[in-house]
């Protein structure tokens, strides 16, 4: 689908509480997130079924966020405050569900973007930095150019990222939604060659080199020139673009990162059999993410450990295998990397082909004889505080200037850039004003908090058979389907989404220390709501006498505002009754959200939320029967409410009862695990008992 420029603006989807969020701490997930998505918002919008929002909170500061659901290192999940109860909640794979749902959504919604600045900036090099920064000068209202050698977009991510790990269709997704502003391309495009960066500096208002590394590091052996050594890189594009290389019956791959995993992996997918690795680290030292060297291992690839390489042996040209010795240490006294050897321990491990995946760096020959100045050791100058170079105008982001790092670093970076080329193209004052990386986050969950919260497994992801994989380069893990996907959503805790107190409004009655389950509330003059003890359960906010308690995750009185449209019209000549029904999300993976078609799902993270004027107000909209659906018993994710809902159903019963009508058309729904005990089935039951009372009149 072409976009089209439709001259309207679309103000961007942000989810409730945005802006209260940012005066606050972060959740954990958020803060270690370098781009500061908010998991919260996210994974709380897919747990009612809402995904097209959660792709627009997911994509807002994410323009690759396909790619990133596939290979991010997800250091959310490591930050999430679960881990401290059991396992922590599965962000990225919740991430790539509601991508995947959104598939038709997202493609209906490229726009193209006015250029209103009258100005131009260029874009050398489409990785993650780069694409960020483009699409991001594409929504200011910049003509944006995008410079890329290689003839596809995607920088190092179409070019050195095996397709099993991500596949291209994923990736072409996430460029497709930036090109779609309007941005301008020229692929096969090298600066150096085809222009030089002053040209480029005169042709823009500003430019942004964003190159990242894309050159391999070799080593200083003997016998390292010649047939039979190939650099990581290069072998990874020729793999990327179809340039198959040969790699004999014996591979080797020198380095211990994830680089090092990618090179081993794909070999192993390219047919060789006897693939094995050697580094300099322990299992324990090695920089490669745990998960990535578990997967190698699985796939039958070969680990030495603490062996550094010595020399490349061969017989005539033909290589025979590498030298190595054994290592001693690789860190010093003071932690920094200083490999010690013993010289006199060494082996032989044969091999075919050596693969050195040791390091990569940038190519910066291009900047020879231009205004960008690079110091005696070969980086380039530049400013943090504005992402400028030492040449006016001419800005840097990505790994270029930070070194090795994760796509989602990237990113941020490019939002940096982005804004800081903005303000030098309206002159504007740049230091001071970009965003600051580190952000205040809630503490982690207290002991006597997490001693409260129950242990729930995580959805395992299902990988293809060692077996199975190891012969396509087709994408190895299996996405959760929506029962998965739903009922991983539903152990989240709601961190930072938590309870507010309004000082001005506040008694100190005691109401919400008295009633929370978890301790939050510390009352002296006015309540405070702790944010590190507070779960989002809700409870607090309908007991307030003084309404002074929000939620920044959700309007506490949102659903009678909308009632109506929820409850939509009631036809007069109706033959089953309408019923409201309140439903938790919490097990909703297991109990799912369809129900009888006379039946309104109100879906909402916990029952604790439902307050009595809900009630009330869809009885008010013409309800026949209203239902609370909770989960069953001794599977609510939270301690200590159900009592308080009754209380409430309870109390809305007595109301009703004195306006002359039945008590039984409101009713706690409780659901269990199994065909008896869905949503659909209580409802169901519940929707009979209510026609046995009788249809309400108009």
């Amino acid at each position: 689908m072409t976009p089209q420029d439709t001259g309207t603006t679309t103000e961007p989807y942000r989810p409730y509480g945005a802006d209260i969020k940012e005066t606050r701490p972060y959740s954990p997930c958020r803060a270690a997130c370098p781009a500061h998505t908010d998991v919260q918002a996210y994974v709380g919008l897919i747990a009612q079924g809402r995904y097209t929002e959660a792709f627009e909170v997911i994509t807002a500061p994410n323009p690759i966020a396909s790619v990133c659901s596939m290979i991010c290192h997800h250091p959310c999940e490591q930050a999430c405050r679960r881990c401290g109860v059991d396992e922590p909640l599965s962000v990225r794979h919740l991430k790539r569900f509601a991508i995947e749902k959104s598939l038709e959504y997202r493609r209906a919604r490229r726009r193209l973007v006015r250029k209103t600045k009258g100005k131009s900036v260029g874009i050398i090099g489409s990785g993650p930095s780069g694409l960020t920064a483009a699409r991001d000068l594409a929504d200011f209202g910049y003509n944006v150019t995008i410079y890329e050698r290689h003839p596809v977009l995607g920088g190092m991510l179409a070019s050195a990222i095996p397709p099993y790990r991500l596949p291209r269709n994923m990736l072409k997704e996430d460029i497709d939604d930036v090109l779609s502003k309007g941005i301008e391309v020229k692929t096969g495009f090298e600066i150096g060659r085809d222009a030089q960066l002053d040209e480029l500096a005169k042709r823009h208002d500003a430019v942004l080199i964003a190159i990242g590394l894309s050159q391999s590091r070799s080593l200083p052996i003997p016998g390292v020139d010649g047939p039979g050594i190939l650099l990581a890189i290069p072998f990874l594009e020729d793999v990327a673009f179809d340039r198959k290389p040969t790699l004999g019956k014996k591979a080797l791959v020198i380095g211990g990162g994830n680089v090092a995993m990618d090179v081993a992996r794909t070999a192993r997918r390219l047919g060789v059999k006897a693939v094995s690795m050697v580094c300099l680290e322990s299992a324990e030292e090695m920089p490669a993410w745990k998960w990535e060297v578990d997967e190698a291992v699985e796939e039958g690839i070969t680990i030495n450990h603490r062996w550094g390489p010595k020399a490349v042996k061969r017989e005539g040209e033909r290589v025979l295998g590498l030298e190595v010795k054994k290592v001693k240490s690789v860190f010093d006294a003071n932690g920094r990397f200083n490999p010690a050897y013993d010289e006199n321990h060494t082996t032989l491990l044969e091999a075919d082909t050596i693969i050195i995946t040791i390091g990569q760096m940038s190519n910066i020959s291009f900047l020879k004889d231009s205004a960008v100045k690079v110091d005696e050791r070969g980086r380039v100058q530049w400013n943090p505080e504005t992402q400028m170079s030492s040449a006016q105008g001419v800005f840097l982001s990505g790994e270029v200037v930070t070194g090795p790092g994760s796509a989602i670093a990237a990113v941020a970076s490019g939002h940096r850039a982005a804004i800081a080329m903005h303000l030098y193209c309206q002159g504007e004052t740049i230091e001071g004003r970009l965003p600051a990386q580190e952000r205040e986050k809630i503490a982690q969950l207290p002991a006597e908090v997490a001693e409260k919260v129950a242990k729930e497994p995580r959805v395992k992801i299902k990988h293809l058979a060692p077996e199975v994989r190891c012969d396509t380069m087709v994408h190895f893990e299996i996405g959760y389907d929506e029962t998965e996907a739903l009922k991983e959503a539903g152990r989240c805790r709601g961190c930072g989404g938590g309870a507010v107190v309004n000082p001005d409004k506040c008694m100190a009655c005691l109401t919400c220390q008295r009633i929370c389950p978890y301790g939050a509330p510390v009352v002296t003059s006015v309540s405070e709501i702790r944010p590190e003890y507070c779960q989002a359960c809700g409870l607090c906010a309908p007991e307030c006498p003084g309404q002074a308690i929000s939620m920044v995750s959700y309007d506490v009185r949102e659903f009678r505002d909308r009632m109506p449209s929820l409850i939509g019209a009631v036809d007069p000549g109706r033959k089953e009754p309408h019923i409201a029904a309140f439903i938790c999300t919490h097990h909703v993976g297991v109990l799912g959200f369809k129900v009888p078609g006379n039946v309104r799902a109100i879906p909402v993270h916990c029952t604790s939320r439902v307050d009595v004027l809900d009630v009330l107000k869809a009885v008010e909209c013409g309800a026949d029967g209203v239902a609370v659906v909770r989960c069953g018993e001794g599977t609510c994710k939270y301690r200590g409410i159900m009592h308080r809902v009754d209380a409430r159903a309870k109390r809305v019963q007595d109301l009703i009862k004195a306006l002359g009508m039945e008590p039984g058309r409101i009713e706690i729904l409780s659901a269990a695990a199994g065909d008896d005990g869905s949503y659909a089935a209580v409802c169901s039951a519940f929707s009979d008992r209510v026609k046995e009372i009788g249809l309400r009149k108009a």
